[in-house]
């Protein structure tokens, strides 16, 4: 089951490695929903960051937001090449759109193997 795991290995955790996507890496918008940006790390592993501003609800609704987005990477990380560093802002209409039409904008906006 590790294959399907989002450990603390997996994650972007500090505000430069943040930068350093955003900065540096491709942006995608997907329509209203979120905004990917992505960069190869050079590392073995793929890496997400998850931003759900104040502008999305409350606390409640900007958790199931990132429930849903790390949800999808679970699922689509093992198809992502090469290993990158991923940033998802995510927007207001997100929260309403169930999790397996979310992973297939996302999956579309990203260089995977298909």
């Amino acid at each position: 089951m590790r294959k399907f795991s989002f450990g603390k290995w997996e994650r972007l955790a500090k505000r430069p490695q943040f930068e350093q996507v955003m900065n540096q890496g491709q942006k995608h918008r997907t329509g209203t929903f979120c905004t990917v940006f992505f960069l190869p790390n050079g590392l073995d592993r793929k890496r997400l960051g998850i931003i759900a501003s104040k502008k999305i609800g409350n606390a409640v609704t900007r958790n199931l937001t990132k429930r849903k987005i790390r949800e999808v990477f679970r699922h689509i990380k093992g198809r992502i090449e090469p290993a990158m560093d991923i940033v998802i802002i995510s927007g207001r209409d997100l929260v309403s759109l169930p999790v397996a039409v979310i992973e297939k904008k996302i999956f579309q906006s990203l260089p995977v193997k298909k």
